[in-house]
């Protein structure tokens, strides 16, 4: 787990959490997980010992619970469920249902709805689970790096390359890797105050595992994306940036992993070019400006170069 991190302590985000964090909690946590996702008024209006009856467990393991899940404790649960139960009756019919899924009979409308409430739901549930103090931090440790590495494989790849393109053009040395044996050798030389990112949805991707912990042996200052907190890739890394699970809308919620991981990096984008303002605002509009001329009305309103050059003489 990460050391040094600072603990969610948003109201909500409860189903975020526990859908995101079952795998990896024991059976008894298992069970009591289950009863919530099933029952989430049930903390309202039961007390710890109620509560910890009616999941078959002891109340210091509700207690303990509370504490894997991100609350400081069951009066903590208590203030998330009722947040949860609050906003989810004033907004069920922007985001629709959890759990749903799109079939082909569906009619358009239907299709659009869930299509759409599947990816609401997804980013709305990653901006609960977002700790914006330990977002400021890695945004701070990021500006200031001598080299930021990011790892990331498939479709986390992807929104790897994403956020150092972004991050290039505001002056951080920062570099995608995607290949492990790419990004193992650079783990491997990576100079002091570096920072390196792993990104992974389910938390266990070796290759993107294995290219972290170089860059960790070599002392960068390390950062997971995730899913789950309590997965392989968030041990011993200064700080977990969790993202929303992708198993909210059975077949639609793998499509949404990627924005959900976008929507970190993006985040992370943000708040690192708010370090770097003067540089960021003198590199923007050097890069428009160079490929300004590359859009097609923008050649159609002035000749091409070749069109410019005189015709050679007739021999």
């Amino acid at each position: 787990m990460a050391t040094g991190s600072t603990p969610v302590t948003a109201e909500f985000g409860l189903r975020a959490r526990l859908q995101g964090t079952v795998p990896t909690m024991s059976a008894s946590m298992a069970r009591t997980a289950r009863l919530l996702l099933e029952n989430p008024d049930l903390p309202i209006s039961l007390s710890i010992f109620e509560f910890a009856e009616r999941a078959g467990v002891s109340a210091p393991t509700v207690t303990r619970f509370c504490k894997f899940i991100g609350y400081s404790g069951y009066t903590g649960l208590r203030v998330g469920a009722a947040a949860e139960l609050g906003r989810s009756v004033g907004e069920d019919s922007i985001v629709g249902e959890p759990g749903a899924s799109a079939h082909p009979e569906m009619s358009d409308e239907d299709v659009l709805r869930t299509f759409l409430a599947s990816h609401v739901q997804a980013l709305r549930a990653s901006a609960d689970l977002v700790n914006l103090g330990d977002m400021r931090r890695v945004a701070r440790m990021i500006s200031d790096a001598p080299q930021v590495d990011v790892y990331g494989v498939g479709g986390s790849g992807t929104v790897a390359h994403s956020l150092v393109d972004r991050l290039y053009l505001v002056g951080v040395n920062a570099r995608a890797w995607t290949d492990a044996h790419l990004g193992l050798m650079s783990g491997a030389i990576l100079p002091e105050g570096a920072v390196a990112i792993g990104i992974s949805s389910s938390g266990e991707t070796s290759d993107t595992i294995e290219m972290l912990a170089e860059a960790r042996a070599s002392g960068a200052w390390t950062v997971a994306i995730t899913s789950n907190p309590h997965t392989t890739i968030a041990e011993d890394v200064e700080v977990v940036i969790q993202t929303a699970p992708p198993n909210d809308y059975l077949d639609l919620g793998s499509l949404t992993s990627s924005h959900v991981q976008t929507f970190a990096a993006d985040l992370l984008y943000l708040l690192a070019s708010w370090n770097r303002e003067e540089k960021k605002e003198r590199n923007a509009a050097a890069a428009m400006n160079a490929i300004s001329g590359r859009r097609l009305n923008s050649r159609s309103a002035r000749p091409s170069p070749r069109a410019a050059e005189p015709s050679p003489p007739k021999s």
